[in-house]
């Protein structure tokens, strides 16, 4: 009789499979780039409504906001702080963040508990691939539907990563799956909002939860996700693809087929264009003035991912693509400081924003350009005078096929703590203790020190 998936879920990561080297190399790469990215994000505005909202106990758990907390309120502000940005990774097995909800979780357990890098490391790499794999399962239909499936699959290896740092056994990871399976949902409405990458947050608070419970031997449903009332009833339509649990430690979704590793604080979807627009900006030599249109074919996916053509809010903005180009007209690229609602309001990216033309193409959206280049664009560039260019992009820079160098990432993370007010606090690399960065960075007095003359 075949086991239940919960059963394949939780003997896959209880049963000490060798990692391979490549695989840890992914690791580092990933949570150091997810280590910036919530660095960054605790210097969000919205982090301090966060903070007077959330409850917190005394613990050993950083705070990317600075000082210390208990493990579960620290996994709700820093997996907001991950997110927030939306400079956090994209793994295209299921279009999700599975970093920025795992990633939370384990540093704030481990530090907890005292952990070792290698038990860290090992709670990330088992999280991820049952995050993907899980989200593999579903296909993508399931975020089509409006399954936002960050939080939907990330809370299911979120609470295996849990699991595995609070020394589970089979019977309890089994539990612990059950209940997360059950409770797990959320829907692409949060896009544009703050609660987006607030429930980023509180999913990763969740998994912790569903963890110590089970610990606590509290048993949940083994059959949550085939039950003709459970997950892939519920959430995917019945629709699943049971052959890819065969492949859970043959073949290593952060490697395979990795991660896009973002290069602009914004949606996924708008890189590729991002990219784009930067090559026929330079072809031409193009000044912001001399921009008579901007027209863009995305495939479907990227149409229903960036659904505010006028935002109004720097939420709404990250999903925006007339945003992302006219950003790139003006200063080259997205930064973090576009995200302000003085910059959504200044006049000269208004009206670059109104020349750009979005048009959903069926030829960019055929199921083998889907599987090929998921958010592709093609741009052609017209400007006052007569001139145009086009050119089309399918892998944007930092995606697996085009991915970042260590150099890249640790200059992207310098910017992150630049931002933040933590330059030179730390020379932080891929394969350093993330726990150990976290607290040197976040140490009270120089976080606040750093705050004082930023």
């Amino acid at each position: 009789m075949t086991p239940s998936i919960a059963r394949q879920f939780a003997q896959f990561a209880c049963s000490g499979t060798s990692i391979p080297d490549e695989v840890l190399v992914a690791t580092d790469r990933a949570i150091f780039d997810t280590l910036g990215a919530m660095i960054a994000g605790g210097a969000h505005p919205t982090l301090a409504a966060v903070l007077a909202g959330q409850p917190q106990h005394p613990g050993r758990s950083t705070l990317v906001t600075g000082g210390r907390c208990d493990a579960e309120a620290a996994a709700v502000i820093n997996g907001m702080a991950a997110h927030v940005f939306d400079i956090d990774d994209t793994s295209y097995t299921g279009i999700m963040h599975g970093s920025a909800v795992i990633l939370p979780v384990v540093l704030a357990l481990a530090e907890e508990l005292g952990a070792p890098t290698g038990t860290l490391q090992r709670a990330f790499v088992m999280g991820s691939e049952v995050t993907y794999t899980l989200a593999e399962l579903c296909t993508h239909e399931h975020y089509f539907h409006g399954w936002w499936s960050t939080v939907t699959s990330g809370l299911i290896g979120a609470t295996v990563a849990a699991g595995l740092l609070l020394d589970l056994g089979e019977d309890q990871m089994v539990s612990a799956i059950g209940m997360a399976a059950a409770a797990s949902g959320g829907g692409k409405a949060v896009f544009g909002t703050d609660a987006k990458p607030l429930l980023v947050g509180i999913t990763a608070r969740q998994a912790i939860g569903f963890a110590r419970m089970a610990q606590a031997r509290v048993k949940g449903p083994e059959a949550a996700f085939e039950d003709a009332r459970g997950y892939l009833k519920l959430l995917n339509c019945g629709v699943a693809r049971p052959e890819v649990l065969a492949e859970l430690g043959q073949r290593w979704r952060l490697v395979d087929p990795g991660l896009f590793f973002k290069t602009n604080p914004v949606c996924s979807a708008a890189h590729a264009a991002i990219d784009q627009m930067r090559a026929l900006i330079a072809q031409l030599n193009a000044q912001p003035g001399e921009i008579d249109r901007i027209c863009a074919d995305v495939p479907e996916l990227v149409f229903i991912s960036l659904v505010y053509p006028d935002p109004q809010s720097p939420q709404e903005a990250q999903f925006s693509l007339p945003f992302a180009l006219a950003c790139v007209a003006l200063h080259g690229r997205v930064r973090f400081e576009d995200l302000t609602q003085a910059t959504l309001n200044d006049p000269r990216l208004r009206a670059l924003m109104a020349r750009v033309e979005v048009t959903s193409a069926s030829d960019l959206s055929t199921e083998d350009m889907r599987a090929r280049y998921p958010e592709s664009a093609r741009l052609t560039l017209h400007l006052r005078d007569g001139r145009t260019a086009s050119g089309f992009c399918g892998i944007a820079r930092g995606m697996p096929g085009n991915a970042q160098t260590d150099l890249e990432l640790i200059s992207k993370f310098d910017s992150a703590i630049a931002f933040a007010g933590m330059a030179d606090c730390i020379d932080a690399k891929p394969g350093m203790n993330p726990a150990h960065i976290l607290a040197e960075l976040m140490t009270p007095a120089k976080f606040l020190n750093q705050r004082r003359t930023s």
